[in-house]
C-alpha cells in the first residue's frame, strides 16, 4: 500500500508520496475488515475524538524526539512529530471542516499524513461544532 504525506502549498495541501507498503499475498479477512473500517465516515463527535487521539500521539512523538532514543523509537514505530496519519475518508472529513477539498490524487485505500497544523485547525473547528450541539 502506498503512503502519502500532505504538505502545504499556497493554494492548499499537496499530496506527496512518502513510502510504499506492499503485500505479497492476499489480504486476510481481518485485514480486509480493518481497511473497510477505515473507510466508514465518522460523525463530528467521533471525528473530534479520533483527531484528539491522533494529535495527542503526534505531541507525544514531539516530546520523545528531544533525545536520540526517542527519535529512534519514532522512526522504528513510524510515528511522526509533525504529521497525523489518516485514511482517505477521514482526511476528506478533516479538510472539509476547514473548507478545503482533498486533492484529486487521494485514492480509496491510500494512507495519508496531514500536517499537524492543519489537523489542529480541523480539531479546533470540530470543537466549536461539537460543543455547540445540544446534548
Amino acid at each position: 500500500m502506498t503512503r502519502y504525506r500532505l504538505a502545504a502549498m499556497i493554494d492548499g495541501p499537496l499530496v506527496r508520496q512518502v513510502g510504499k507498503r506492499g503485500s505479497t499475498g492476499g489480504a486476510s479477512f481481518l485485514s480486509a475488515l480493518s481497511v473497510a473500517a477505515d473507510e466508514v465516515p465518522f460523525d463530528e463527535t467521533d471525528l473530534y475524538g479520533f483527531l484528539h487521539f491522533r494529535i495527542d500521539t503526534a505531541f507525544t512523538a514531539q516530546k520523545r524526539s528531544n533525545w536520540f532514543g526517542g527519535r529512534f523509537y519514532n522512526a522504528l514505530v513510524g510515528q511522526s512529530a509533525t504529521y497525523v496519519p489518516l485514511s482517505r475518508t477521514h482526511l476528506r472529513q478533516a479538510l472539509s471542516c476547514l473548507g478545503l477539498q482533498a486533492p484529486e490524487k487521494v485514492v480509496v485505500q491510500g494512507r495519508y499524513e496531514l500536517r499537524l497544523d492543519y489537523a489542529l485547525k480541523a480539531y479546533e473547528e470540530l470543537a466549536l461544532r461539537v460543543n455547540a450541539e445540544p446534548n
